[in-house]
């Protein structure tokens, strides 16, 4: 059973700045390394808005405190020693050097010792030359305070005696049951809990050797996210957006929503496992090596929800054109999108809402219903009941530290890819779904998911919120299909390139500045269907009233290729996940339209049952090309076993697209 944890307070979320655990600090480097000097902290402390805590800021978040376990041994088979049996590290201002082993302010010798801890003080250590590695493992409670109750007290966290031969995890059936340690207690306080990386210091290595300050990079338990939309309908605004609670309830309190289905929901309880499982010597090059992962396992009491509050849209634009109104409508690009706002005493700035992480990811929907107001003058609106996304969970993995954006495009494509509109709605099927995760070392990475059942995710590593509208050339661009559907190009998977020109030159009669249709996902699938490519089957030419050609071409290149896997130079986590999808890389800039054919599913007709229901249409065979005369037939007494009727559950054939814009970086 999938969990996501739902905080209900506001913490900074943070992260892990560098990768090497040790910083080099040359009051404590010795011409002679065989010197003995004792074994000294340090921490430091990064927000996810790249803010750099350090020193009292960083003891503050902390709140002047952390717990350290740390072992020294040769590696491989070889016995875990306790150096630090659960050692509290503890934050003075004005104390940096007061003692041999306080360096930057944080002093371990004769501090009260943690309950977890079995020795009877807490004294001085040394490097020890005899042994090739040290492991150090730490966390904070922050403002939390430490508990041994069974029943957790509100504002108290239960954690475990740091054991350092389970760092790597303990995993049963694929599921990790045991760690390093457990934090357990409310969401509440969960919060305000925070996790170290690994740090470990080898013997051999140079200049990171020993007798360097142990440097800790603690990053917030907690993640971040936060929503918002924008519109790219032609014609026409975005105001009135209402969300749903769930798939069939109406949200009435005008907030944001986003809900989880099945048996995922967000935990109101609960204790989180932290492991380390990338570590050693010969995992140092590895993107994981030695970062804190965490696995969330279910209070059995606490309570549970399926949706996710993240505050009342803000940052409206102003009317385009001609509306009735100003200031009331969604932003009209990626970068000048609408927020939900979250930003209260509970919650952090610029727009997010605080969560617990949740590495296994969920499905995140979201629906909606609003309004398009015609720009012209005339009042006219057309009502959107119903739309909706999912956010897959590749990209809803919620990790320590991290700030996740979900941006949600309005645009204009039509249900079911312009079918048979018997088999679905008519007219628009409005939304597409972006989605940006922010790491705060690495930057942004986004995708971008249409609606239109199934949803179609793209992503691509690299930021576009507040600068670029989508993405940019040299980007590694993955096409996921929801629901796990794989994706096997030229047969359900296509790309294509699009272009518009004028047909006519300036001061010519016909000619106009602008197009009649821009380029969106409704005018492709319509060239694509109606369009000329009598003269070139792989290209599609329409001209418009304003003499503007629009072309769509079979794109070779760039190439599109199946793909099981979103490589880990350009996953969020740096790790690859494994995907059905496919990925290409644009060399050019431009615009390029990913298509998506479903197969058609069950027969369009299937044998009848029972006897003559009226009204019912009946067919002599299963390709429906004649109906049969039930004129003088008898409801509920002439048998019609030998005859056919429409499958109400058939689903022809359907083609979805998403345009993908390219700009230079």
């Amino acid at each position: 059973m999938k969990k996501i944890f739902l905080l209900a307070t506001a913490i900074a979320a943070l992260a892990s700045c560098a990768d090497e655990s040790f910083i080099g600090d040359e009051a404590l480097r010795q011409a002679n390394e065989q010197t003995e000097k004792p074994i000294v902290f340090s921490t430091g402390v990064n927000a996810v808005t790249r803010a750099t805590y350090t020193e009292s800021a960083a003891a503050g978040k902390l709140n002047n405190n952390f717990v350290v376990e740390g072992v020294k041994w040769n590696g491989g088979s070889d016995t875990k020693v306790t150096v630090f049996d659960n050692y509290n590290v503890n934050y003075a201002d004005n104390t940096a050097n007061s003692t041999e082993s306080n360096s930057s302010g944080w002093e371990y010798v004769n501090q009260t010792k943690h309950d977890n801890a079995t020795v009877g003080e807490q004294t001085i250590k040394y490097w020890d030359y005899a042994k090739s590695q040290y492991d150090f493992i730490a966390y904070s409670l922050g403002t939390a305070s430490f508990t041994s109750e069974t029943t957790i007290p509100s504002g108290s966290l239960k954690v475990s005696a740091i054991d350092a031969t389970k760092m790597n995890g303990v995993e049963t059936s694929s599921v990790i049951t045991d760690g390093a340690y457990t934090i357990e207690g409310a969401a509440a306080d969960l919060k305000k809990a925070y996790i170290a990386d690994l740090a470990t210091a080898y013997r051999d290595d140079s200049p990171s050797g020993y007798q360097q300050t142990v440097q800790f990079s603690f990053r917030s338990l907690a993640a971040k996210v936060r929503i918002a939309l924008y519109e790219t309908i032609p014609g026409y605004s975005v105001k009135d957006v209402v969300f749903y609670t769930d798939a069939s309830t109406v949200a009435t309190d005008s907030k944001a929503h986003l809900y989880l289905t099945g048996s995922d929901v967000f935990n109101a309880a609960g204790k989180y496992i932290v492991y380390f499982p990338t570590t050693g010597n010969s995992n140092k090059t590895q993107t994981d090596y030695n970062k804190a992962h965490v696995q969330f396992e279910a209070a059995s009491s606490g309570g549970t929800a399926t949706g996710l509050d993240l505050g009342t849209l803000a940052n409206y634009a102003d009317r385009e054109r001609h509306e009735k109104s100003e200031n009331v409508y969604l932003g009209r690009a990626s970068n000048a999108a609408t927020f939900a706002d979250a930003s209260t005493s509970d919650n952090t700035d610029n727009y997010y809402t605080v969560v617990l992480p949740n590495e296994a990811g969920a499905v995140l929907n979201l629906k909606v219903n609003y309004t398009l107001l015609s720009t012209d003058n005339s009042g006219e609106t057309i009502s959107v009941t119903g739309a909706s996304a999912q956010v897959p969970a590749a990209f809803a993995a919620w990790k320590p530290g991290y700030a996740y954006t979900y941006i949600f495009k309005i645009s204009d494509e039509t249900n079911n890819g312009f079918t048979d509109p018997s088999h679905g709605p008519a007219g628009l099927y409005p939304i597409t779904f972006d989605a940006v995760v922010t790491e705060s070392e690495d930057g942004m990475q986004e995708t971008i998911t249409t609606v239109a059942e199934p949803s179609i995710t793209t992503y691509a590593k690299g930021a576009i919120v507040g600068s670029h509208d989508e993405y940019t050339t040299g980007s590694n661009i993955y096409v996921v299909v929801a629901n796990g559907t794989a994706l096997t190009v030229d047969t359900n998977a296509k790309l294509y390139s699009v272009s518009q020109s004028n047909t006519k030159s300036s001061g010519d009669a016909g000619y106009h500045d602008a197009a009649a249709q821009p380029i969106t996902e409704a005018t492709v699938a319509n060239i694509l269907k109606n369009g000329d490519n009598t003269t070139d089957p792989t290209k599609w030419t329409d001209i418009d009233a304003n003499n503007w050609k629009m072309e769509v071409t079979t794109a070779s290149v760039p190439t599109l290729t199946a793909v099981t896997e979103i490589a880990a130079a350009d996953s969020p986590t740096g790790n690859a996940i494994t995907v059905n999808g496919a990925k290409f890389t644009p060399t050019d800039v431009g615009t390029y339209v990913f298509e998506y054919i479903k197969a058609a599913e069950g027969t369009p007709y299937v044998a009848a049952t029972g006897t003559y229901v009226a009204g019912t249409k009946y067919y002599t065979d299963n390709t429906g090309a004649t109906e049969v005369d039930t004129s003088g037939f008898t409801a509920g007494t002439t048998d019609v076993s030998s005859l056919f009727v429409e499958n109400s559950s058939y689903s022809p054939e359907a083609k979805y697209y998403k345009v993908i814009k390219v700009v230079a970086p």
